[in-house]
């Protein structure tokens, strides 16, 4: 009984010691690295110094439940952990300049990934693949491709300034529950989703190809502006939020067979080449169209509603009106202005409507104004995607 009495104190205090050496770690040696070695599992955050310098090895350790954390050590210049799978919170690294090894072989859960401003790191060596992540930032790197990184799901999914990033070919992407975007990574940038089924909003700038070949549904905005690409097919899209097509100048071709639903506006302007436009199956617009440029076709097969305004401006002498102004107050519930073969199209804010042309009068058609014509709305984040596309444009 003696002996128990001084022995369960002891016990106390070595799990005690075991938790705190296990817990919360600030890195500025290898040495501390080494002191957790003996931890499978590292119940807190990990955050490394910003006076560490050369190589850091994260040994044995097979779990992080909190974050791992490696802002402005610009002295470090490999990073490896062979054995963690999953870090529970965030893995962040920033503002590493001298990185250039970073080497995760068996991780494949992140609660989210925010890689920034990593401008000697070429690829990323996770060989398992990371399979799930709350979010994914990455941006400002030297990486020329995405691999290891095979999500299933995601919730946003942001690449910018990547400027040497030529390829993202993420195969297994399901679905995205937050925005998708790609902006002003390398300009021949090569985009593949082929089993991306849903998401919210997706977002491109500066691409020049894109395949979502199954791509069913998106609840918010579907935006093009200033890609490369001369197609874009979405054989399955269905329904949308505010699509637009903005300032595309080799875009010859939009083909979206099954599209039956814009719940939003829908835009297009500046795509110069684009001559026809055709959706024959689109019923129903819930804001404004608003179409400029030097299109000589515009079909509708299956249009019933558009419960905001119409503005459709072309430079070509042989497009026709007459079936747009039969559809005026029946279908086109909203303001609305047809006008073929104009010199100087604008979009309904009175922006310019092909890249040749310069800026006119307002019309009497606007995104936001027609899109509450008789009751109608558009949500904030359709009428702020407008505002954005119009904004390029000054």
């Amino acid at each position: 009984m003696v002996f128990a009495k001084y022995l369960l104190p002891v016990l106390a205090a070595t799990q005690v010691a075991f938790a705190a050496k296990c817990g919360d770690t600030k890195i500025s040696s290898q040495s501390d690295a080494d002191g957790i070695a003996s931890c499978s599992t590292v119940k807190g955050d990990i955050t490394v110094s910003s006076d560490f310098s050369g190589e850091l090895s994260l040994a044995s350790i097979e779990k992080v439940e909190g974050d791992l954390t490696v802002n402005n050590v610009t002295q470090m210049t490999s990073f490896t952990a062979d054995s963690i799978s999953e870090i529970t919170g965030t893995f962040k690294l920033a503002s590493l300049t001298t990185l250039s090894n970073l080497n995760f072989a068996k991780l494949s859960s992140v609660g989210s990934l925010e890689f920034s401003v990593l401008p000697a790191l070429e690829s990323l060596s996770f060989d398992t693949g990371i399979t799930k992540a709350g979010d994914v930032y990455i941006a400002d790197t030297k990486l020329g491709s995405l691999d290891g990184i095979t999500l299933d799901t995601v919730g946003a999914f942001d690449i910018e300034n990547n400027r040497y990033l030529k390829t993202v070919n993420v195969n297994n992407l399901k679905n995205a529950t937050g925005d998708i975007t790609f902006a002003a990574n390398y300009d021949s940038l090569q985009i593949e989703l082929p089993n991306l089924g849903t998401g919210k909003n997706l977002t491109c700038r500066n691409i020049s190809s894109i395949s979502v070949p199954s791509l069913k549904t998106l609840s918010g905005t579907l935006g093009f502006y200033g890609t490369d690409f001369k197609t874009f097919i979405a054989p399955n899209l269905t329904s949308t939020g505010d699509l637009v097509f903005m300032n595309n100048k080799q875009l010859s071709n939009i083909s979206m067979a099954a599209l039956t639903k814009v719940n939003g506006g829908f835009q297009i302007s500046r795509n110069d080449k684009l001559q026809e436009i055709d959706l024959p199956k689109l019923q129903k617009v819930t804001g404004a169209i608003d179409f400029s440029g030097t299109f000589n076709t515009v079909e509708f097969g299956s249009l019933e509603e558009v419960a905001g305004g119409f503005n459709l401006q072309s430079t070509d002498g042989k497009f026709n009106c007459d079936t747009f102004d039969k559809m005026r107050g029946d279908v086109i519930r909203g303001t609305y202005k047809c006008v073929a073969k104009e010199d100087n199209p604008t979009t309904s804010s009175g922006k310019s409507g092909t890249s040749s042309s310069s800026s006119g009068s307002s019309s009497s058609s606007t995104s936001s104004g027609a899109a509450v014509a008789n009751g109608a709305s558009v949500g904030a984040a359709g009428v702020a995607a407008f505002f954005y596309a119009i904004a390029q444009l000054v």
